[in-house]
């Protein structure tokens, strides 16, 4: 809806002033962006300061603000590698998270597939954890009750979160791959 505010021409002022209207569509996809590339670059100083801190782990505060990074474990298709080879398993990590923050805020088409192939994955690798590691299929060992406990929870809490990513990146990617 476009509003416009004429003035009665005058010698020194001869101006319209008009208010720009919004698309809300795209608004929300904008911020759906903007979150997740937010999201993506905490990512890559996580990962950062876990290549430059081998074997380490550590947090990073801004205000109020605080990333907690490890260089000590990484899990790629619920697989967990550990020591050496989780430091070099932080390198795809963060490659992945510069390309994703670099594709969505310069609109590349192909920011958009990767980002949302990545947000898909991310559950699948999770629920491959779960039961390799927590619920013992892999090791032949569950954890104990109280870890386990957690490591429901914190599926229980970023499953549906994660879906709602996929679902707004899907609902909205006529506006980013259109």
């Amino acid at each position: 809806m476009e509003h416009a505010i004429d003035r009665e021409p005058t010698p020194s002022n001869t101006t319209t002033t008009i208010t720009p209207t919004v698309d809300m569509r795209v608004y929300r996809a904008g911020v759906i962006a903007g979150v997740l590339s937010f999201i993506a670059f905490l990512g890559v100083v996580k990962d950062l300061n876990a290549l430059l801190d081998p074997g380490g782990r550590g947090e990073i505060a801004w205000g109020f603000l605080m990333v907690r990074y490890s260089s000590l474990q990484r899990v790629w298709f619920g697989f967990r590698f550990t020591d050496h080879a989780a430091w070099l398993a932080t390198i795809p990590h963060l490659v992945l998270y510069a390309a994703a923050v670099y594709g969505l805020i310069s609109l590349k088409r192909w920011g958009w597939y990767l980002l949302f192939g990545y947000v898909l994955y991310i559950p699948l690798s999770e629920w491959l954890y779960m039961f390799f590691y927590p619920l013992g299929y892999l090791t032949g060992m569950a954890y104990p009750e109280p870890i386990l406990r957690g490591e429901w929870l914190f599926l229980l809490i970023s499953f549906p979160l994660e879906l709602s990513a996929a679902w707004l990146l899907w609902r909205y990617r006529q506006l980013f791959v259109g």
